[in-house]
């Protein structure tokens, strides 16, 4: 099989002298005008050919190829653009199915951990594929499992699950009224805030103090001041640091210790070991979300 190629410059028997010498076979050689070339070479030498001429003044086009696998060669060619075509479609479709996040919104909101609860439970959850049929039962399954909730509607938006939750009108007995204040239990920086009832007085990258009021039980309203109960969630990274004195290699054992400590969310944690006379002494650090609400 042979590749025809179109080359425009100056001193064109030049350049085919060139290419004899460096072993390249040309043939059909033919004038289009003063300064263009046709001819033909070994498909096989295209490359040579290419590095042959890229730093030589002619401007180069391939035009085409002949030979009996030419027509092969082309279909194989439109058959990998469309093959290439079928699986970027097959992924769309595929990502279009998948969950990559979730976002609760609506009343009952502030109890979000009891509705993944049952997402997790059906196996519905980020980075995995789901369809309509289980989202369906993921609404009912919500509202029939906790009756903190008289309605949920879980919807897919693109890669995203919706879910509007709304708190029963028997969930006066688990909100509690009589909260005037959220306080912030340990030291840390805020992760996030969601306020329901009341108002903030920390933002998302705030550090806090063990004490610090995180939400008050306040509304204002064009400069008029309204009480309320406070119904919020405040996350909190905060860090913890643990002792343990062991033999050498008991890292696994510092670790466990340490996390038996903590009733909190362990984000990440790291061990540090230094040699005490005949113990090793394991400096422990955790860090936690503390959910606050």
């Amino acid at each position: 099989m042979v590749s025809v190629f179109l080359v425009r410059g100056y001193n064109r028997e030049r350049l085919l002298n060139l290419l004899h010498r460096r072993g390249i076979t040309v043939t059909d050689v033919k004038e289009k005008d003063e300064r263009t070339l046709e001819f033909s070479l070994p498909t096989a030498q295209e490359e040579n050919f290419f590095a042959i001429t890229a730093d030589l003044c002619y401007t180069v086009k391939k035009k085409g190829e002949k030979g009996i696998l030419a027509p092969f060669r082309r279909l194989w060619r439109r058959t990998g653009v469309l093959i290439g075509a079928l699986l970027f479609i097959a992924a769309v479709c595929v990502a279009d199915g998948a969950v990559f996040s979730v976002d609760y919104y609506g009343n009952g909101a502030i109890y979000s951990e009891r509705a993944q609860a049952v997402l997790d439970d059906l196996g519905i959850r980020p980075f995995v594929y789901v369809d309509e049929d289980e989202l369906d039962r993921a609404q009912r399954e919500i509202v029939e499992r906790e009756k903190v909730f008289s309605f949920a509607s879980v919807e897919k938006r693109g890669t995203r699950l919706k879910i509007n939750l709304i708190l029963s009108p028997e969930a006066e007995g688990i909100v509690d009224t009589s909260r005037k204040e959220l306080r912030s239990p340990a030291a840390g920086r805020v992760e996030s805030v969601t306020v329901l009832r009341g108002t903030a007085l920390v933002s998302e990258g705030d550090l806090v103090k063990e004490g610090d009021v995180l939400v008050a039980g306040y509304n204002e309203i064009k400069e008029t001041v309204y009480e309320t109960y406070v119904l919020a969630s405040v996350n909190l990274i905060a860090e913890e640091t643990y002792e343990y004195r062991g033999k050498a290699g008991e890292e696994s054992a510092a670790l466990a210790f340490a996390e038996a400590q903590t009733a909190y969310e362990i984000v990440r944690e790291e061990v540090f070991a230094r040699q005490d006379g005949d113990e090793t002494a394991y400096t422990v650090s955790l860090q936690l979300r503390i959910k606050v609400k």
